[in-house]
């Protein structure tokens, strides 16, 4: 627990402590259960304004009364605040897995010592800047009853589609991601053995390759 708590305060600590002693497992299941509850309340503070947009976008397309209330009944249900709180931490739990194993398969390129497990480590400690930046969108949430409450650029650029690549783009720019972004960079230097400004490239390349295929598949999904 005091690794968890030194993460924001004294990052350099603990990186030094998982070079000798990985340890992943902690942080990984606490960002799993903070992502599923935060992706379940999330769903709960904004469901009526998640409905009425549906509503409003079923009527654009043509769908009868009984067509929409059967539609909205699904979207109220239990069952879809469940789905969403597992499909949230699975996500999440991919998401780290394979930011972990590209990160693996790369720092030896960059002259390091790759250790999964370490770098695993290293990964799911600085995921807790994430899990953080959740609760707090969370609240935010809660204040603005919209689903799209976030910290990233895209709070600042309202007026474009949200369905527009750029608008995805710019919602990947979030404060926390870039905070736990540098803290991986850290982490990599620390426990690898890489030279601080390439653990920089390294990572924020990944970072930003993810964050354009991210706003492609967005727009696959919303084609």
């Amino acid at each position: 627990m005091n690794k968890m708590m030194d993460i924001f305060f004294s990052p350099g600590r603990v990186f030094t402590s998982l070079r000798e002693k990985p340890d992943w497992l902690k942080p990984f299941v606490v960002i799993l259960l903070v992502i599923a509850i935060v992706s379940v309340l999330s769903f709960v503070l904004s469901r009526d304004t998640i409905i009425a947009q549906q509503e409003e976008m079923m009527r654009e397309r043509g769908l009868t009364d009984e067509q929409i209330e059967q539609a909205q009944s699904i979207t109220g249900s239990p069952v879809i605040m469940v789905v969403s709180g597992i499909s949230g931490a699975f996500f999440t739990a991919i998401v780290l897995v394979l930011f972990t194993l590209i990160l693996f398969l790369l720092v030896p390129l960059f002259g390091g010592k790759a250790q999964f497990p370490v770098i695993l480590s290293v990964v799911c400690y600085a995921g807790l800047i994430t899990a953080l930046g959740a609760i707090l969108r969370l609240i935010l949430v809660g204040i603005t009853k919209s689903p799209f409450a976030n910290f990233s650029l895209a709070a600042f650029a309202s007026s474009m589609p949200r369905t527009s690549f750029p608008f995805r783009l710019l919602m990947g720019v979030d404060l926390f991601i870039i905070w736990e972004m540098i803290l991986v960079s850290m982490g990599i230097h620390i426990t690898s053995e890489i030279k601080k400004e390439n653990t920089y490239i390294l990572v924020f390349i990944i970072w930003a390759v993810s964050l354009v295929v991210g706003a492609l598949l967005g727009g696959l999904r919303g084609a």
